[in-house]
């Protein structure tokens, strides 16, 4: 079963390939998004971790030196009695069917909606001759929403005292005095605050700083900029490098996006090399490398081998040592049966790790394993892919715009989130879902108000 399972696997990534280059096309989208960084962490970087047993920065350590490499995952599980074979079957059987699921719910809507399917496929066709629009009746309404948002995150910055907060951590010389001062400090308390700064502030900061520039208005300029101030200024804050990262990585895309949407091969070149260098220069800011430690093979397993290791430990914790959840791990379903709601993460985290302020979250179909098994899977997968071809169809059919491209800088940060946590989760905090429905949310009050007047 095992080998059938690597089979399984490998002809899912495949077919989602196929279906991304000759289906979908080399164009950006949020489903091209989703599917191109899940065939990145989960596709061949995946197979190659459970075939060489977790082997630490195995494809590069030729390259860098190496350091001594990391305890491997499969060690841990065998000292709990685990047999890792069953596991990696489940897994890899798993990942075959989120693939199928992704497909099978871009195609959905697709057929739902084919006149709607057509016109997107136009509209990403001829992106790059098309001239950005705008709706300059929405400039009212949303100078107002970002100036309201300016004042938010400064009040929160200033009363929390984000500046002070930040100094102390980079004054800290230890890496292990680093991690416990980041878990303790690193983040707003205040739920509200952190989901505007991950979801909602910045889409306002590129959709003010592009209507800005096109329409040649200071006053929506110089609110987008206090926009990205304040929002950057809370990203480190969280004291990760991820947040300030990913942020940059919206502005560089929607840059990106205002000109051509096309993945030719000097994008993807240049788009490499600079997402590389940006990865690397957090790195180095965030974490104290020791003597012989190798920065590339750290940076290299934190983005392809420490996710597929959590994804593994999720595996390995349900049913094995723990029972499936049966939906107690969404809060909603934990309240109605009456059951203290303790999420998926937490537990794995106290599983492998044995303290409550350890988390291992991982890829959305971690959550829907630990909850329905592989009815999880594949539902929770259609969803996705669903969700994500709708989002396009919906912002992206009607061609460049201002809006699409902010919103698809959302969504960048959602579909990542996709592929770290939970499914509802990346919805909300993420922004995959709340982005969007905020962004139509706008233009929808902007036009009544403009028929009132």
């Amino acid at each position: 079963m095992l080998t059938l399972s690597y089979v399984a696997a490998a002809a899912a990534m495949i077919a989602a390939a196929l279906h991304l280059f000759l289906r979908l096309r080399p164009f950006i989208t949020t489903t091209t998004l989703f599917v191109g960084s899940l065939l990145l962490i989960y596709g061949p970087a995946f197979l190659s971790f459970t075939l060489s047993s977790g082997e630490y920065a195995l494809l590069i350590r030729w390259l860098t030196g190496g350091a001594p490499p990391a305890p491997s995952i499969f060690v841990a599980m065998r000292a709990k009695g685990l047999e890792p074979d069953a596991i990696v079957t489940a897994m890899n059987f798993s990942v075959a069917l989120m693939y199928v699921g992704i497909i099978a719910g871009i195609e959905a809507v697709d057929r739902a909606v084919p006149a709607r399917s057509a016109m997107l496929a136009t509209a990403v066709a001829g992106w790059r001759d098309q001239t950005i629009g705008d709706d300059a009746r929405s400039h009212p309404i949303l100078l107002v929403l970002m100036s309201l948002l300016v004042l938010l995150m400064l009040y929160f910055s200033v009363s929390e005292n984000h500046l002070d907060t930040i100094a102390q951590f980079f004054s800290i010389k230890d890496n292990t005095e680093r991690y416990l001062f980041r878990a303790h400090f690193g983040g707003s308390p205040n739920y509200w605050y952190r989901l505007v700064l991950a979801a909602v502030a910045p889409m306002f900061v590129i959709w003010g700083a592009l209507a800005g520039l096109l329409s040649r208005s200071w006053p929506l300029l110089a609110v987008a900029s206090l926009l990205f101030a304040l929002t950057m200024l809370g990203r480190i804050e969280t004291l990760s490098k991820a947040p300030p990262v990913f942020l940059a990585f919206q502005i560089m895309f929607a840059a990106l996006l205002a000109f051509t949407n096309k993945v030719s091969w000097r994008v993807a070149l240049f788009g490499s090399l600079f997402s590389v260098l940006l990865i690397y220069a957090a790195a180095r800011s965030f974490i104290i490398f020791y003597p012989g430690q190798s920065g590339a093979e750290t940076v290299y397993s934190r983005i392809f081998e420490v996710e597929n290791q959590t994804l593994l430990e999720n595996f390995a914790a349900f049913p094995n040592l723990h029972p499936f959840m049966w939906g107690n791990n969404l809060r909603p379903i934990a309240m109605l049966n009456g059951v203290p709601y303790v999420p998926a993460f937490n537990i794995v985290g106290y599983i492998w790790y044995g303290s409550h302020d350890i988390t291992s979250p991982s890829l959305f179909i971690a959550d829907a394993w630990a909850d329905f098994a592989y009815a999880g899977v594949i539902v929770y997968s259609i969803m996705a892919g669903a969700i994500c071809r709708t989002l396009d169809i919906v912002f992206l059919a009607r061609g460049k715009s201002v809006v699409g491209v902010a919103v698809l800088g959302a969504t960048l940060v959602g579909v990542l989130t996709l592929l770290t946590t939970a499914l509802n989760i990346a919805l909300i905090t993420g922004g995959l879902l709340l982005a969007p429905l905020l962004a139509g949310a706008t233009m929808l009050a902007s036009r009544s108000l403009n028929r009132a007047a």
